[in-house]
């Protein structure tokens, strides 16, 4: 359907963190090389600081991230993704005429329209690439959406960043 397509992509921007980049305007080309792009800033102050031995694995982190978002647990949604995969987010969500206040505010919407459209949290996840600083996760997703999801080690988990994009 037309209309239950539209409404999945216009919140896709929540999942992909990953899946984030070009959700609205379609396929991206190329796949994440995981450089930053220039004037990009380091992560901000208010993500948890890169911590060497993270207790989950990264697919760990995307399931439950993916789970607590769907459910929905806010709090728990929100403290695995960076700030600046939040505002990414929320601004692809505005472009689109949803304007939120905050991750809290877009979990619990985004939840609601998920359910709304029977839409589960099915996904199959590969690992692409894993260091002790950076990851990088192929996820497809029961509906057909695919794409890149990369995260960084923070607090003994995983941090889903900005770095992430919709392939197909």
């Amino acid at each position: 359907m037309t209309t239950s397509r539209s409404i999945r992509r216009a919140i896709r921007p929540l999942l992909a963190a990953t899946l984030l980049a070009g959700l609205l305007a379609g396929c991206a080309s190329a796949p994440t090389d995981g450089a930053a792009p220039s004037g990009a800033s380091t992560p901000a102050s208010s993500s948890p600081p890169p911590s060497p031995a993270a207790a989950e694995t990264p697919e760990q982190s995307f399931r439950n991230w993916l789970a607590a978002s769907r459910e929905p647990e806010v709090e728990l949604a929100c403290s695995y993704v960076s700030e600046e995969l939040v505002t990414k987010m929320l601004a692809e969500l505005a472009a689109s005429g949803v304007a939120l206040g905050g991750c809290a505010e877009m979990i619990a919407t985004t939840a609601q329209l998920y359910a709304a459209l029977g839409e589960s949290a099915d996904a199959e996840v590969e690992t692409v690439s894993e260091a002790a600083d950076r990851a990088e996760l192929f996820v497809t997703y029961g509906s057909g959406d695919c794409g890149t999801v990369v995260l960084v080690p923070g607090g003994g988990r995983w941090i889903l960043t900005e770095h992430s994009q919709e392939v197909c």
